[in-house]
């Protein structure tokens, strides 16, 4: 009999942390790596803005003293190197600098996105006006029109008497929508409070991302309800790095991203693996429990029924809402009740964490307190080496880098 090979991986994960894993070949079912990040990304934005899909250059779209608004994903990567390739074509147009507004939604966690305007030339970086959107302020819901489906649509003013509106963000799987991108970045999150709370939901486990959602077909809707016609959008690579990058008809963009995202984040494999080592890189949105929900979800689809999951990360973050209600719960299914009565804006990743905690046992590296950790039905790991030991355990081992972007399925064999 010929005796497996102990396979060396290095797997990344946190802030710029690495940890060499040893897995016996034949026990590695497989290992999925982040998709190469763009040579030249600043080069590949300039061209994608100069020949964008199924629309004219960019530059051919804005004239002196239009009103511009950049729609810009909270998660996007790389998101200065983007906005200061929008500005030097929208300056070579004469656009003035105070007639440009970068406008982000506000975000779900702890914390304020960074200041994305870092890269824009010093003596117009602070005429660049940079907002996060308050949904709670009377501002934040002027009536748009109303959608195909009988929805009233409500939107930021700046949106809605803005020249050119251009959403830049990533497309990335999504629980809720299938595909987060294009129109996404403006509804629900440029909208009033009472939108905010109508459109939160736990997630669609169940689901392919094709499959159809209302909500999504509602976003759809927002977009061309606001005569929006160019956007950018980007597929993420491993930590902030940018795997492609597209500009131009939003249904055309959204359309090549996907098949790029498509192949570069989907995992299928055979049959459930007994453990999943998700590994999750700070990326655009940050390094917080949204990122360690994602990574959960694809691993709870993929690990066998009290399997072993094992999170690498670096995580500090102090739970929202909607995680506390799971720390004072006995068993993980006690909290969903609560979780959907209460809608917390942390309610996916927390739904997320209650599903993965009742399926299978979840191991987490991070930098939080133990105690806190286990009250989250989650056995802390008191560092990397215990990793180690968990995988020289008997079964099969997926092993899946920058897990949040990923989306897991098992092959249905028909």
């Amino acid at each position: 009999m010929t005796k497996s090979q102990a396979q060396p991986v290095d797997v990344r994960y946190g802030h710029e942390c690495q940890l060499a894993l040893s897995v016996d070949s034949d026990r590695l079912v497989a290992r999925r790596e982040p998709p190469d990040q763009l040579d030249s990304l600043d080069q590949s934005i300039r061209d994608a803005l100069a020949a964008p899909l199924d629309f004219p250059p960019l530059a051919q779209a804005v004239i002196p003293g239009d009103h511009v608004v950049i729609a810009l994903d909270t998660d996007t990567p790389a998101a200065d190197t983007i906005l200061a390739a929008i500005w030097d074509v929208l300056s070579a147009r004469d656009v003035d600098p105070g007639d440009v507004l970068v406008l982000q939604p506000r975000c779900t966690g702890p914390g304020q996105p960074n200041d994305p305007r870092s890269e824009l030339p010093v003596d117009i970086r602070d005429q660049v006006r940079w907002q996060i959107h308050d949904p709670d302020q009377t501002e934040g819901g002027h009536y748009l029109a109303t959608s195909s489906s009988g929805e009233r649509v409500y939107l930021a003013a700046e949106l809605i008497e803005a020249d050119l509106v251009i959403p830049v963000g990533p497309v990335v799987f999504d629980s809720v929508l299938g595909y987060r991108g294009t129109h996404s970045v403006l509804y629900p999150g440029l909208s009033n409070s009472e939108s905010i709370a109508r459109a939160v939901g736990r997630g669609h486990r169940e689901l392919d991302p094709n499959d159809q959602r209302p909500l999504r077909q509602l976003i759809d809707d927002v977009g061309w309800l606001l005569g929006v016609q160019f956007c950018v959008q980007v597929v993420p690579a491993g930590a902030t790095g940018v795997a492609g990058v597209w500009a131009g008809l939003p249904e055309s963009v959204f359309r090549e991203a996907r098949e790029s995202l498509e192949a570069a984040w989907r995992v299928e494999i055979d049959e459930r693996s007994d453990i999943v080592v998700a590994s999750i890189e700070s990326d655009g949105g940050g390094h917080g429990w949204e990122q360690v929900g994602r990574a959960l979800e694809m691993a709870r689809n993929l690990v066998t029924r009290e399997g072993r999951i094992l999170l690498l990360t670096d995580l500090d973050e102090t739970p929202g809402d909607g995680l506390k209600l799971l720390q004072n719960a006995d068993a993980p299914t006690e909290a969903l009740s609560p979780l959907k009565s209460l809608a917390p804006s942390d309610l996916v990743s927390a739904t997320q964490c209650v599903e993965a905690t009742d399926w299978a046992r979840v191991y987490l590296l991070s930098q939080l307190d133990n105690d806190l950790v286990e009250d989250l039905f989650i056995t802390p790991l008191e560092n990397p080496d215990e990793v180690g030991r968990l995988l020289s355990q008997p079964g099969q081992c997926l092993i899946v880098e920058n897990a949040q972007h990923a989306y897991g399925r098992v092959r249905v064999v028909e």
